[in-house]
């Protein structure tokens, strides 16, 4: 995982307890399913989609078709 500190950030590894957490809420997941479903719909295609989640809010950072799918 990276940590940020306030000299930078820093590789470490994730301990073992951490491993098995679930890292979104369930509401959280949903709610990103959802977001990316629209995403994908406005399209019309499959989306390569980038988000980040902040202060509980999630974000779309980019969009793009995914051009690897075998028809």
């Amino acid at each position: 995982m990276i940590v940020r500190y306030k000299d930078g950030n820093r590789e470490e590894k994730v301990s073992e307890s951490k491993r098995d957490n679930q890292k979104l809420s369930d509401e959280k997941i949903i709610e990103l399913a959802d977001l990316c479903q629209k995403i994908e719909n406005h399209y019309g295609h499959p989306q390569d989609i980038e988000w980040l989640l902040y202060e509980d809010k999630l974000y779309i950072v980019q969009s793009r078709p995914i051009t690897t799918l075998k028809k």
